[in-house]
């Protein structure tokens, strides 16, 4: 072990190097702190016995400032203060133990100073790893934070070079043959164009002119005298002495490099090597997750052109099939008046069944109109405040006369503490517009069609539209909002409908953040139930099983 021994007092100083005698030590000795520290930067020593009582230096600051010469060499204070508190500081401030002078023998002080080694060594070791796990939880960090690709990878080699100190560093991704290695980010370089002028790394040059050879690809390589190869010229230009390069791997796979270089010469202790083959598996990982993000993204966009080419398309099929059947209807409205002469019953009867037929085939234009934006998210939902109670008076006015017709009681039940509601008028006319027909539809003469309207809790609200018809097999109830699909109750009915009301209703109601669900009883009725959120924020409700 070699000992710097600071000592002002020549007696000490023998006294001590004869109570060492014994022990296998190499003791160089300065007389004053100016002195050791000059020592501390010329030779390397693996301990210090230091008096801190010298000509240019008095107190426990003295050890403070060898510290700041020599960060990594452990202190022991040898002193004839002998003084518990400033014992107890001393060790606060850095040294590994306090003796006193005439109080420890050869085989103690060697004992001491062997420990104080250990214990500096331990205590570098656990500030090391604690500094790794500071370095891989901010790249965790990046992993988790950052989805663009760039950002990834401009952060971690970021991190990396902060690990170490390195003055400059590149990473190196493989291209999409998977055979070169092209430079994707660089950090610290003092002119740009000598990272731009790495050139690209081939599998099958490397291999016959790299000075690492294929290596290069599949484990990490070193080179610690740059200066003195034949090699490295843009690395020579930029200063750089050392370097290292480290593969970045995910799944077994070979993603790239990352290569850091000092300009200052350095050795590659193997538990750096570890953390930064670490780092090239973290960084893999990272790029696998951007890569898959990017890929995701790409998809969306041509997912939602795609979407807005459907609705564009069927927008425009809706157009063409529906100006033609308004032409037919007012064609026939025009021929039933008897604007191009008489016409006869039997004339009249084809009349309104060409007028009925004509309608519903514009219906379900419509409806396949709306169903296609809706899908596509391509409708917007324009919320203002709107008085449910006068909306739910609105329809029942609208059918009132229809259900008179069939002989069907259709009335309303508001609870008078409704509030009113954010939500698209028109859109929500048309759902209870459509459950409102539904119900007079598959209700028989002197059945009976209810509208209620309460309030769940402060931020919800439910309608239910309740009839006594037909019902829905049970079967069927998981089907009813499906497109194209009607229950058997249809079958009974002269009106048979487009299959797309509910969808629609349903597409309507979620995209306004509620729900829609439906209890029926073959030969009993049906109740369809609609929750809608107070304020027009989405929600979570839950429907009864």
């Amino acid at each position: 072990m070699r000992i710097l021994l600071v000592e002002d007092n020549e007696d000490d100083a023998l006294l001590i190097r004869e109570t060492l005698s014994e022990a296998t030590l190499e003791i160089t000795r300065a007389e004053r702190l100016s002195d050791a520290l000059e020592q501390l930067a010329k030779a390397r020593f693996d301990a210090i016995l230091l008096d801190l009582s010298l000509p240019d230096a008095h107190g426990l600051n003295t050890i403070g400032r060898v510290l700041g010469q020599a960060p990594g060499v452990p202190i022991v204070v040898l002193t004839g203060l002998n003084d518990e508190d400033a014992a107890v500081k001393a060790v606060e401030q850095g040294a590994q133990d306090y003796l006193i002078k005439g109080q420890v023998d050869g085989h103690l002080l060697a004992r001491s100073l062997r420990y104080a080694i250990q214990r500096h060594r331990a205590e570098e070791r656990l500030k090391e790893r604690n500094r790794e796990l500071l370095v891989l939880k901010k790249i965790s960090e990046t992993i988790l934070g950052f989805l663009d690709l760039r950002s990834v990878i401009e952060s971690i080699l970021e991190e990396a070079m902060l690990s170490g100190s390195f003055d400059l560093g590149n990473v190196r991704l493989l291209d999409p043959s998977g055979e070169t290695l092209e430079v994707a980010a660089d950090r610290g370089y003092r002119d740009r164009q000598n990272a731009l002028g790495h050139r690209r790394l081939s599998r099958a040059m490397e291999s016959r002119q790299s000075h690492f050879g294929e290596r290069i690809f599949n484990q990490s390589c070193i080179e610690e005298h740059v200066q003195e190869s034949g090699r490295f010229r843009t690395l020579k230009k930029e200063g750089v002495e050392s370097f290292i390069t480290v593969p970045v791997r995910a799944s077994g796979d070979m993603l790239g490099i990352i290569q850091l270089a000092s300009r200052t010469p350095r050795q590659f202790r193997p538990e750096e090597v570890n953390l930064l083959e670490t780092i090239g598996n973290q960084m893999g990982v990272a790029l696998q997750k951007a890569k898959l993000y990017e890929e995701t993204r790409r998809q969306a966009v041509e997912l939602e052109r795609a979407n807005k080419m459907q609705a564009d398309f069927a927008a425009m099929i809706a157009h063409d099939l529906r100006s033609p059947l308004v032409n037919i209807m007012g064609v026939v409205d025009v021929m039933m008046a008897g604007i191009f002469g008489d016409v006869t019953e039997e004339q009249k009867k084809w009349l309104l069944r060409l007028q009925a037929n004509s309608r519903g085939l514009v219906d379900l234009v419509s409806d396949f109109l709306d169903v296609s934006k809706l899908e596509s998210g391509y409708v917007d939902v324009n919320r203002e405040v709107v008085s449910l109670e006068g909306m739910i008076e609105k329809s029942i006015e609208t059918f009132r006369l229809l259900a008179q017709d069939k002989k069907i009681s259709l009335k309303a039940t508001v609870d008078s503490a409704l509030p009113s509601i954010h939500a698209d008028p028109r859109r929500l006319d048309q759902v209870l517009n459509n459950l409102i027909s539904n119900a007079i539809k598959f209700t028989g003469a002197g059945g009976q069609v209810e509208i209620d309207a309460a309030v769940t809790d402060a931020t919800t609200v439910n309608v239910r539209v309740r009839d006594n018809g037909e019902g829905i097999p049970a079967d069927e109830i998981g089907q009813i909002f499906e497109k194209y699909r009607q229950g058997g109750n249809v079958k009974h009915s002269s009106d048979k409908g487009t299959g797309l009301g509910l969808v629609i209703c349903k597409m309507i109601i979620e995209a306004h953040g509620g729900c829609i669900w439906v209890e029926s009883e073959v030969g009993k009725g049906s109740t369809f139930f609609l929750s809608l959120p107070v304020n027009g924020h989405n929600r979570t409700c839950a429907t009864p099983a």
